[in-house]
């Protein structure tokens, strides 16, 4: 131990530390040794340690694409690589291999991030470390392209696999409801649940407890996974959690000796309203806005809290995370959430579309990128959520921007027993003939669907039973259902601009190769073609994939198995792995500038000489661009759309490998121009523009995006607010009003000055000029953990 503080105190990194971080970091840092040749990081792994080279050399190396082994680095004793992974968390994009037999220090990261913010010295030192890292890696066009691969390569980008994890923990996944209780415990080490139960008809003397879990006997040398039922009296929420309890801890068939070995508990919550848009740590606030949005979700959120604050009181050790169905859909554009109703009664009743499902659309598009290989912000993806409850959502490079559901699950295709989208006269005529509005929502909620359509049920297997038997009104009912979800498929093909991924899951789209074919029929235009064959032999399993894609098929059609409780088991980790950061040295006070964005133009440089001329002067004097690329002075074009031009738009420099315009919210609509909201450089699938300059006109065939909101920050920054690059944050802006902005990615380069970019509609809106300043609020999601 004495040696390696010391070995800690002369590393020039850490040399300004005190004997108290100096004590931390020696307690907390484990000790690794390599052999020759042997592999430290691989591109692709997770960045999670900072290591501190004891003795001995080690090669910080890169494969070309012509299968040459490059070199950057050669480290030795007291050098220090891994840095990037403080800032970024990405996967790393080179390979690091002991040159000799090799002794290491590996830190964990979240303990080095937390001991660097509060010394200056050392944070000065990391930033410049970094700076000259991130130079070096950009200056190399085959590592820049290797760190977009280094996702790819990583066989659990996204912390699915439960990688994301800092060590091995056991994970309850709690969906209360009225009168059920389903749980899954999970060990991060296996992505299969321990042990599942449901207790349902709570309340009821006819109570009954399902379970499954693995169950190994003496003489066996592997478990086996097993069934059992019991009849059980379970009086109300709190007897049923006892008797889950028990089960869990049961010493022959549980799965667990005590129940404090539960670290995490995962709460399915409905309706997070417009606030939640991530999973999030569960405080009295949470809880109280859960309480709030009870009036959009009566049925679901009450008994949502009532499971969190049981299990506050039996387990009050762990960390409770809220889990959203809506969150994954507060990416949607105002266009797709908002109703055509008076404005004020609509934002004074929190009155929109927020969807449902987000969990499980969440998780099989993630789940379908990484089995495709290509990064979730590179797709078009449809996915179709088929079960007694039914949704369609479009999710355009990662983000969803349209849903099926609306405020509440009523909206839609039609289901088991909802009958989805109906004209609102249908409900004030049949107001009219006497029915009430609780008879109206029994109507509409449990009695139409399937099995108002078919008079038979709102099962889809005894639905397509009786048609095939000649039933007409089971044939109606799935032509109905179909041809609903087909018109579904190809408006959200339209609004995405194409599709590369149609996914089916939940029990009909797993199970039913029916529906699946029928629903895909007609499809062809827009290059959806199955496979007939390989669809009706298709048999999905938990955790896997199926492709029943045709050769000819330009998209992929794809059955993917739903897992909602992996996938709340996986938000629960990256939740607290986004616990509020440590913000110290009067960061969390400090304020940050704002630019109020205005359309612009980033140009390539063909494109630039196109409209302005290869050697291009400002009045006879100095060029207008410098050997980099960067602008002196600013040029404007003019952009010509379907409807209209927008005169004087500045170009900004440096130089692009593709030109992109930026536009405000109003030059969209004074262009006729709907573009979509994009992380800058992120173009497939745009609209193009005209640009003009003089007499020349340079047609864009792509290129123009509403630029998310965003915020530039050097690493010093980031660091001392305890944020990495690509993090999604909440910001407190002073206008008019006080106003807090979620989505607001982080963007960290040593060269960014501090500042948040707003789009000028959204900031003359909530009354904010050019004077205005926003502060850091909270860490809303963070890519990697």
């Amino acid at each position: 131990m004495k040696d390696i503080k010391g070995l800690i105190s002369h590393t020039e990194l850490l040399s300004d530390l005190g004997g108290e971080c100096v004590d931390s970091i020696a307690s907390a840092g484990v000790e690794v040794v390599f052999r020759k040749d042997e592999s430290i990081l691989k591109c692709g792994e997770m960045g999670r340690y900072l290591w501190i080279i004891i003795e001995g050399t080690v090669e910080v190396s890169f494969m070309d694409s012509s299968g040459n082994r490059n070199v950057l680095n050669i480290l030795g004793g007291g050098d220090v690589f891994g840095e990037m992974s403080v800032l970024t968390g990405e996967p790393v994009c080179a390979d690091v291999t002991a040159r000799e037999s090799v002794r290491t220090l590996k830190i964990p990261r979240e303990l080095f991030s937390s001991i660097i913010i509060g010394s200056a010295a050392t944070l000065k030192k990391l930033c410049h470390l970094i700076s000259v890292r991130i130079s070096q890696r950009e200056e190399i066009e085959e590592l820049k392209a290797k760190r977009l691969l280094a996702k790819i390569e990583n066989e659990d980008p996204y912390g699915l696999n439960f990688s994301s994890a800092n060590a091995h923990m056991k994970i309850l996944v709690i969906n209360c409801g009225s009168s059920s209780l389903k749980y899954s415990l999970f060990d991060t080490s296996d992505i299969k649940p321990l042990f599942e139960g449901l207790i349902d008809k709570i309340g009821t003397a006819m109570s009954s407890h399902k379970m499954s879990g693995r169950i190994k006997a003496p003489e066996e040398l592997e478990a086996h996974e097993e069934k059992w039922e019991a009849a059980v009296e379970a009086k109300d929420i709190g007897k049923a959690f006892h008797i889950m309890e028990a089960a869990l801890t049961d010493p022959v068939r549980g799965a667990i000796k005590e129940f404090g070995e539960i670290k995490a508990v995962g709460h399915r919550v409905v309706h997070g309203g417009d606030r939640f848009s991530a999973a999030i740590a569960i405080t009295p606030e949470v809880k109280q806005a859960i309480r709030d949005f009870s009036a959009l979700a009566p049925l679901h959120n009450p008994y949502n809290l009532a499971g969190i604050e049981e299990m506050e009181r039996i387990l009050p050790g762990a960390v409770a995370v809220a889990v959203f169905d809506t969150a994954f859909h507060q990416t949607m554009p105002e266009q797709a959430y908002n109703y055509a109703i008076p404005f004020d009664i609509a934002a004074n009743n929190h009155i929109r579309r927020y969807g449902f499902h987000g969990t499980n659309h969440n998780f099989v598009a993630l789940m379908a990128s990484v089995y495709v290989k290509r990064p979730l912000e590179k797709l078009r993806i449809i996915t179709c959520h088929f079960g007694n409850g039914v949704s369609i959502c479009a999710i355009d490079h990662g983000r969803s921007v349209d849903t099926s559901m609306g405020l509440t699950p009523l909206e839609g295709l039609v289901m088991g027993t909802r009958c989805g989208d109906i004209d609102p006269g249908l409900v004030l005529h049949l107001s009219r003939t006497g029915l009430k509005t609780a008879e109206l929502d029994k109507l509409l909620n449990k009695e139409s669907g399937l099995k108002g359509l078919s008079g038979i049920s709102n099962d889809m297997r005894e639905i397509i039973e009786s048609a095939d038997a000649g039933d007409t009104r089971a044939k109606n009912a799935l032509t109905i259902f179909c041809y609903r979800a087909r018109k579904y498929v190809g408006a959200y093909t339209a609004i995405l601009g194409g599709v590369d991924l149609l996914i089916f899951t939940g029990g009909i789209g797993e199970n039913s190769a029916e529906i699946r074919s029928r629903v895909c029929q007609g499809l062809d235009v827009f290059g959806i073609i199955p496979d007939e064959e390989k669809n009706r032999k298709a048999r999905v399993k938990r955790g896997l994939i199926e492709d029943i894609s045709s050769p000819e098929s330009a998209a992929r059609v794809l059955i993917v198995s739903a897992d909602e409780e992996r996938m709340i088991a996986r938000e629960t980790i990256y939740a607290m792995g986004c616990l509020q950061p440590a913000v110290r040295l009067g960061m969390g006070k400090k304020a940050i500038p704002i630019s109020v964005s205005v359309s612009h133009v980033h140009l390539s440089r063909p494109d630039f000489e196109t409209l302005f001329g290869a050697n291009i002067v400002s009045n006879g004097q100095k060029p207008l661009l410098n050997d980099d690329g960067q602008l002196f002075q600013e040029l404007s074009t003019s952009l010509i759309g379907p409807k209209g031009k927008v005169d004087d738009i500045s170009v900004s420099g440096p130089f692009r490998d593709e030109s992109q315009v930026d536009i405000s919210r109003t030059d969209e609509f004074k262009l006729g121009i709907d573009a979509p909201i994009r992380n800058s450089g992120d173009l497939e699938g745009t609209p193009g523009i005209t640009l003009e300059s003089g007499p020349v006109r340079l047609r864009l065939q792509r290129g123009v995006i509403l630029s998310r909101r965003h915020v530039h920050m050097s690493p010093e920054d980031a660091l001392g607010f305890g944020l990495r690059d690509k993090d999604v944050i909440h910001v407190r802006v002073d206008g008019i009003r006080e106003t807090v902005f979620g989505d607001c990615l982080v963007k960290v380069s040593p060269g960014y000055d501090l500042r948040l970019h707003l789009d000028s509609d959204e900031a003359n809106a909530a009354g904010i000029s050019q004077n205005s300043v926003a502060f850091f609020d909270s860490l809303q999601s963070r890519e990697y953990v």
